[in-house]
C-alpha cells in the first residue's frame, strides 16, 4: 500500500480560486428540519442546486443532508426553522446533528474544506466511504467521481482490513482513493491510497 499526502501535491490543493458566490447579493432560503434531513420548498432552490449542486429534489422539495444544510447554515445562505417554528443557529444545529450522527464533526470539518477549495462534493456509499468528489468545473451527475473520501480523526486506528477493504472499492470502481486526517485543531490533511503488489 502506497500512501502520498495530498497537502504537498497539486491535486486537491487549495487555490487563490475559491468557491465563490457569483452575484453580489446572495440568495437567503428557508428550510424546515424534519429529523435529520433540511426540506426547502421555495422553487427558487432550483438555483442552489443548479449552482452548487447541494441537496437532491424529491416532489420538487430540495432535500439537504445535514452537511449541506450546517455549511449553507455557517455561510448566511440559508435560515433553518423546525415544524414548531423554532430558528436554529449555528451553534444549536450543529450540537443537534452531532448528537445524532456518529463522527459528525469530523465529517463536517472535511466536508467543509473541499467545498472551500471550490469542489463539489456529495455522500458516498456504503459504511467505508463517505464522500464523492468531482473535478472543478465538472457536472454532478453527468461526470463521475474523481475521488473517493474516507475521513478519520487523528489518533483514531484504522485496521488494515479495512484500508484493503476501502482501497478494493475505489480501485474496482476506477476512483483514487483519499485519506482525510483531521487533527486535534480541525486542520485537515489529504492523504491518497494506492494499492502496491509485491
Amino acid at each position: 500500500m502506497n500512501v502520498v499526502n495530498l497537502n504537498e501535491n497539486k491535486e486537491l490543493k487549495s487555490s487563490n480560486n475559491t468557491e465563490k458566490e457569483k452575484s453580489k447579493e446572495i440568495e437567503v432560503y428557508n428550510g424546515i428540519l424534519k429529523g435529520l434531513k433540511v426540506h426547502i420548498e421555495d422553487e427558487k432552490s432550483k438555483k442552489l442546486y443548479e449552482k452548487g449542486y447541494y441537496g437532491n429534489f424529491e416532489n420538487n422539495i430540495l432535500i439537504l443532508e445535514p452537511l449541506e444544510a450546517l455549511l449553507l447554515l455557517e455561510r448566511k445562505r440559508l435560515n433553518i426553522y423546525d415544524e414548531n417554528d423554532k430558528n436554529y443557529n449555528f451553534r444549536e444545529l450543529s450540537e443537534y446533528f452531532v448528537k445524532n450522527i456518529p463522527n459528525f464533526w469530523t465529517k463536517y470539518l472535511v466536508y467543509k474544506d473541499i467545498r472551500s477549495r471550490g469542489y463539489i462534493i456529495r455522500q458516498g456509499f456504503g459504511e467505508s466511504i463517505e464522500f464523492r468528489v468531482y473535478d472543478r468545473g465538472v457536472i454532478a451527475g453527468e461526470s463521475a467521481a474523481k475521488y473517493l473520501l474516507h475521513p478519520i480523526t487523528e489518533g483514531t486506528p484504522l485496521k488494515l482490513v479495512d484500508l484493503a477493504k476501502i482501497t478494493k472499492i475505489a480501485k474496482s470502481s476506477r476512483k483514487k482513493l483519499v485519506l482525510t486526517v483531521v487533527d486535534r485543531q480541525g486542520e485537515v490533511t489529504y492523504y491518497q491510497c494506492k494499492e502496491v503488489l509485491l
